[in-house]
């Protein structure tokens, strides 16, 4: 990593800390820091959308699903299973040591500020959606498979078909820059076993 890139995520992950100041949460070493840095260029501070809903699913012990965004927008619309905790009230927040923290915002980018404030705080296991509920929309609600995918690609989809009409979604097939049309079972056979586990329908995708 250059000098440069180095003191620039130092300034985020300072920048990020300040509604710390005055509580019992000190300011990050350089050590923090550098940690943080490498976590976030292996990419170890997110997981996809298509990852979450799966462990959604799974109903993964201890899964934290926390939504950053304000208590209006998370009425409006919100994942399956989530918790409001607005960034404004995210030092507030307890974390058990087993806990799988996932958060998301709108685009990603409070997420990914959430996540720092997490990890200063010790939360070890946090993870963001890095497009926010963009990715839950195009990876799990409307996944797309194109129209000439080979027969490989066609099995590897069949588990992303299956997720995504377990969560109400419609996988669709279509030539990249077309309005897709709904998948058939022909497409994925998958996917008509999974219209029958069709149970968390939300709203505002």
């Amino acid at each position: 990593m250059s000098l440069t890139r180095n003191l620039g995520l130092a300034a985020l992950i300072l920048g990020a800390a300040s509604p710390f100041a005055g509580s019992p949460f000190a300011a990050p070493s350089a050590d923090q820091v550098d940690r943080l840095s490498k976590e976030i260029i292996q990419g170890d501070d997110h997981v996809s959308a298509l990852q979450l809903a799966a462990w959604i699913r799974a109903r993964r012990p201890g899964l934290r699903v926390i939504d950053v965004r304000s208590p209006q927008e998370f009425a409006d619309f919100s994942l399956p299973g989530a918790k409001n905790i607005p960034l404004d009230r995210l030092s507030r927040a307890r974390f058990a040591q087993g806990d799988t923290v996932v958060l998301y915002s709108e685009g990603g980018a409070h997420a990914g500020q959430a996540w720092m404030l997490l990890r200063m705080m010790g939360v070890a296991n946090v993870y963001f959606i890095a497009g926010g509920l963009a990715d839950w929309r195009d990876e799990v609600i409307a996944p797309n498979l194109p129209a000439d995918a080979s027969p490989q690609i066609v099995r590897a989809f069949e588990p992303v078909a299956e997720l995504s009409a377990y969560f109400g979604g419609t996988p669709q097939v279509g030539p990249a820059g077309s309005p897709p049309t709904r998948m058939t079972p022909s497409h994925a056979p998958a996917i008509g076993a999974a219209a029958d586990l069709v149970a968390l329908r939300r709203r505002g995708c």
